[in-house]
Parts: structure tokens; C-alpha cells; sequence
């Protein structure tokens, strides 16, 4: 798979995601991406991007300024 805005190559990796909200930041760590090794652009497959999607949703309603989270952890 090709970067869609380079075109460099992609590389499976674990990156950090950070959603910041109103009032609350929201990090989720070791989260599986395909990286463009040229410009770091980041995607992710329908599944992680819902995983990610029902991880926000179910953590946005803390009162913490600031969570961190292990993808796997919340996935599993």
C-alpha cells in the first residue's frame, strides 16, 4: 500500500492517538497504524478506527483533565 498524499511506503507500527476534547484530553497508546515512512502520515483499518471510536466514547464522559489508555487493553 502507497501514502495517499506522498506515495511513499506504508509501515505497520504502534503509534500514540490523542483526541482532545473540551475538557479532557484523551491518549490511547499502541495503537496498530500503517505510517508513510516519508511524510508520517498515519492510517488505520475500519476495525481500529471503530476500536478507537468505541474507546473515546466510553472514556469522554470521565472527569480526568487528561486519560491515557493502552489500545490492547481496551480492546481486548
Amino acid at each position: 500500500m502507497k501514502c495517499f498524499k506522498c506515495n511513499g511506503e506504508l509501515e505497520l507500527k504502534k503509534v500514540n492517538y490523542v483526541v482532545d476534547l473540551e475538557n479532557t484530553i484523551i491518549i490511547i497508546k499502541n495503537v496498530p497504524a500503517n505510517v508513510c515512512m516519508t511524510c508520517n502520515e498515519q492510517y488505520f483499518d475500519d476495525k481500529t478506527a471503530e476500536n478507537i471510536e468505541k474507546i473515546v466514547n466510553q472514556l469522554k464522559e470521565l472527569s480526568a483533565e487528561v486519560t491515557v489508555v493502552n489500545y490492547k487493553e481496551k480492546v481486548a
